[in-house]
């Protein structure tokens, strides 16, 4: 059967309608035809248009109130089957794509907004669970513990290394450890493959990979206990990368041997390619660390190794720890001279691997959750105004029977839509998200090889989506719910503003967003001025045109203190005949080096300290090192070619000793000593930052390197060039001195200075970039408010010109009313950032988490931005033309 479709409309609207207000509505629908018709033939054209748009739009409603008859006769209730159901649904899909098919630039808007917050969070919750969440890939790892020397009973750190006795009798405890082992950095040379090149490697003793770890080699076997014993014969274990890269990934590689600082080393074992260890993560190489009680390297005083343990089935955590409180007070009783103030510290391995990246990590997750947040409210406006657009439909589908459930069913299912749609595309975008981020990442950062988008990524983006998608819908679908039919189909269909609920629901939204976006520009900008203050931080030396090479001697070639010696002088002395070579020097601890090398010292005079009571840290500099690293010596001399073996043993002490131990004396002339030699101070050189920008100096001197050598010294060479340009000379002298020697190291200061602080840069940035993101979303809520605010007031605007106002007042109006929403946003986000920023003050030097500085710079900015989202609002309100407006109403 064919039905005529403005008859079908006019009949369901009887019987859908009451008598009284079905006449209300037909007559007002009647005078909005006649008001657009110019003839007859116009006006039937114009009710057969308007009617066809209504079944159009209509279809599932028009279903229930055909058969609406029958139904009311029936004395059964209506039932609804699943199948039913699923029509509907499909329905509401078919036409929320048709609908936004029809407005694309609506569509495309919302879906790129809600793709940068989902995308946004995704990234950097792969990168988060990769690090902090993921527990590490090893059997068991909850059992996996590191353990350190705690020296906070005397000042010192709480996480220390130690000395080879007090592991051995930590080892020897029974039921505590399923095993534990200890390891040591590791710089080998390897010749024999093309150039000789430094290998950075781990010193492990046996037990580390197979019963700590519980990881096997892919290839061949790992260490033997007799292979840990002093004087076994020499083997490797390899990574997967250099056994790629080095080798070439030869099969017969096991048995092998490999010429490491110039000893064979037998090839036992090559890693699985997805072995990272959590020490030493960037290791190709590790070798058996063969010590023993009876041939150990220093005492027990000597904190040279570290320590990672697998805990006994039976003993959990808090176990481990008492038994180990325990054993530390049994070993300082037993040996006071050495270990008075000494325990044992446990942690776990996981936490202890990526404590310094928890912060930052958890502060970035927080900022793209409220990038997630502004976006979902951005898009809450925008669909709040689409509903207003679309409140001609939405009275006509209320008019025609369909319930309050039935459109927000309708506007919820439109608002999956865009959220699928949005997802899908925020899920492309955190893919590539994600390896920028793992590129960009500092070198160093822990487990970032392990960051990857896996089901667990695509499930948490999922449930950001389907959560964006309520969020953002669930009020404009309750609001466009309850149309006012008397008032829209007056309006013929048009759509009409429902009044202050809605103009105040959208304000509140863009005061939301506002202070949400203070939030996130006022952590920004504590971490930006965080950042200025390390970079303006004096770090005792100059950094400007210096070159750093570091270099180990094997102690086959070079196996006493006298041929060590030697070869850095004449080394030297080469280098500084270079053209563009002002001054060079060595020391075995560069600046920012974080290399640490305490021991006891006593002061001449004084009653000697407990033992760890008085600790110094112990560089080694040949002449003219402090003058190429341009560190100044406050008081006395530097160190001279006359302070050879030969000489009186002499020191440059820093300034934090001098001004610690010689407040009311000059400490030139006066004698400390370092064990059983006395050595007389000549100098007192400036503090320099060793351990980071961020740490405080520590007591610390120079010893001439002629009266104790080492085989491990960096070079340091200031010139009157570019230092990069250096680089191939430098490469050429070495080489020239003895060609088999690598270079560990060879780079400006410069870079090492901005190597030392590319975390706290790469967390300003990527803080600074959502905070960006959220002002560009607020500014553009913001103009989108009060650009629809100026259009559905042009009529009031129109008055006022009319009744003398100038434009000037007109458009001050509209930017008052924009700066009142952002002064109740800034007023409510700085409450917010004042207590939220306090989980930011492990991440802030030199500022205060309140800074109040920063607080009212980013209001000025937040208030210069709503000036500039609403001037153009404003101009076109200044220039509405009072006779057009009155005209159309």
């Amino acid at each position: 059967m064919r039905y005529d479709p403005p008859l079908l409309a006019r009949a369901l609207l009887r019987i859908a309608l009451p008598g009284d207000l079905r006449a209300a509505i037909t007559g007002d629908l009647e005078e909005g035809f006649r008001r657009i018709a110019q003839t007859p033939l116009e006006l039937a054209a114009a009710r057969r248009w308007y009617w066809n748009q209504t079944l159009r739009s209509l279809n599932p409603t028009l279903r229930l109130a055909a058969h609406w008859p029958t139904l009311r006769r029936s004395p059964r209730r209506i039932r609804i089957v699943p199948g039913d159901v699923m029509k509907d649904l499909l329905n509401d899909v078919r036409y929320g794509w048709r609908t936004f098919r029809k407005s694309p630039g609506f569509t495309l808007v919302v879906v790129m907004t809600l793709a940068i917050g989902i995308g946004a969070n995704t990234a950097i919750f792969s990168v988060v669970d990769g690090i902090l969440l993921r527990p590490l890939p090893y059997p068991e790892p909850g059992q996996l513990v590191n353990v350190w020397s705690d020296y906070t009973s005397r000042d010192g750190p709480l996480r220390e290394w130690m000395g080879y006795p007090n592991f051995h009798d930590l080892k020897a405890e029974p039921n505590l450890f399923a095993d534990i082992s200890l390891y040591l950095d590791w710089g080998p040379t390897l010749t024999g493959h093309g150039e000789p090149q430094s290998v950075f490697g781990a010193q492990i003793t046996p037990g580390m990979f197979s019963n700590v770890l519980g990881v096997e080699p892919a290839l061949g076997r790992s260490f033997s206990p007799d292979e840990g014993v002093p004087g076994a014969q020499l083997v490797v274990l390899l990574s997967h990368r250099f056994w790629t890269t080095v080798l070439a990934q030869d099969p017969a590689v096991v048995g092998n041997t490999l010429v490491f600082d110039d000893e064979p080393h037998t090839v036992v074992g090559v890693m699985p390619a997805d072995f990272h260890p959590p020490f030493l993560a960037l290791a190709d190489a590790w070798r058996p660390l063969q010590q023993s009680m009876a041939q150990h390297q220093g005492g027990r005083a000597s904190a040279l190794f570290r320590a990672v343990g697998r805990l006994d089935s039976g003993a959990s955590l808090e176990i481990a720890r008492a038994r180990t409180d325990a054993l530390g007070e049994r070993l300082e009783r037993e040996y006071p001279e050495s270990n008075t103030g000494v325990g044992y510290a446990l942690f776990p391995l996981r936490d202890d691997v990526v404590a310094q990246a928890r912060s930052g990590l958890w502060v970035l997750l927080a900022a793209v959750g409220f990038v997630l947040l502004i976006a979902c409210v951005n898009v809450a406006n925008l669909l709040l105004a689409r509903g207003t657009a679309r409140g001609g439909e939405l009275a006509i589908r209320s008019a025609l029977g369909a319930g309050r459930r039935r459109i927000v069913r309708q506007l919820m299912t439109e608002s999956g839509l865009l959220a699928l749609a949005g997802g899908g595309m925020g899920v492309a975008l955190a893919l590539w998200g994600t390896d920028l981020l793992v590129s960009l990442a500092p070198a160093g950062t822990p487990r970032i090889d392990e960051v990857t988008v896996d089901s667990r990524i695509l499930t948490f983006a999922g449930a950001v989506t389907l959560a964006a998608g309520y969020l953002f819908g669930v009020v404009p679908a309750l609001k466009s719910s309850r149309p006012d039919r008397h008032a829209t189909l007056k309006e013929g269909g048009r759509g009409a503003d429902s009044g202050a609920r809605k103009r105040g629901i959208r304000s509140a939204l863009v005061v939301t967003q506002v202070a949400l976006a203070l939030v996130l520009l006022v952590g920004a900008g504590l971490l930006i001025r965080s950042f200025q203050q390390l970079n303006a931080v004096d770090l005792g030396f100059e950094p400007e045109n210096l070159l750093t090479a570091t270099i180990s001697l094997p102690a086959v070639r070079y196996p006493d203190r006298d041929a060590r010696y030697i070869f850095f002088t004449e080394l030297e002395e080469r280098l500084r005949a270079v053209p563009g070579v002002e001054h060079v020097g060595s020391t075995n601890s560069l600046p920012l080096g974080g290399n640490n090398g305490d021991t006891d010292f006593r002061i001449d005079g004084e009653p000697e300290p407990e033992p760890g009571q008085q600790i110094v840290w112990v560089r080694r500099a040949t002449p003219g090192y402090l003058e190429a690293a341009g560190i100044s010596v406050l008081r006395g001399r530097t160190i001279t070619r006359n302070d050879d073996a030969q000489a009186p043993p002499v020191v440059i002490i820093n300034e934090t000793l001098a001004n610690r131990y010689f407040q009311n004396r000059d400490p030139i002339g006066t004698r400390i000593s370092l064990g059983t030699v006395w050595r007389e101070i000549v100098g007192v050189a400036k503090d320099v930052k060793n351990f980071g920008v961020q740490r405080e100096s520590r007591n610390a001197l120079y010893l001439p390197y002629a009266q104790a050598p080492t085989g491990f010294l960096s070079l340091v060479l200031r010139t009157s060039v570019e230092p990069n340009s250096l680089m191939p000379v430098v490469r050429r002298e070495i080489a020239a001195a003895d060609p088999n020697l690598a270079l560990a190291q060879l780079s400006t200061m410069n870079a090492v200075v901005r190597a030392s602080l590319a975390t706290e840069q790469f967390l300003t940035r990527l803080l600074s970039l959502f905070a960006g993101i959220a002002l560009l979303l607020a500014a553009v809520g913001l103009y989108g408010v009060v650009s629809y605010s100026v259009t559905r007031r042009m009529r009031e605007m129109g008055v006022r010109v009319a009744l003398g106002a100038g434009g000037a007042a007109i458009g001050k109006l509209v930017v008052r009313g924009s700066l009142a929403l952002v002064g109740i946003g800034a007023a409510m986000g700085i409450a917010g950032a004042y207590g939220l920023t306090r989980l930011m003050k492990g991440l802030l030097f030199g500022v205060s988490a309140t800074d109040p500085l920063t607080f009212a710079g980013v209001t000025v900015v937040l208030a210069t931005v709503a000036i500039a989202a609403s001037l153009f609002p404003a101009m076109r309100a200044a220039r509405v033309d009072p006779v057009s407006v009155l005209n159309s109403e």
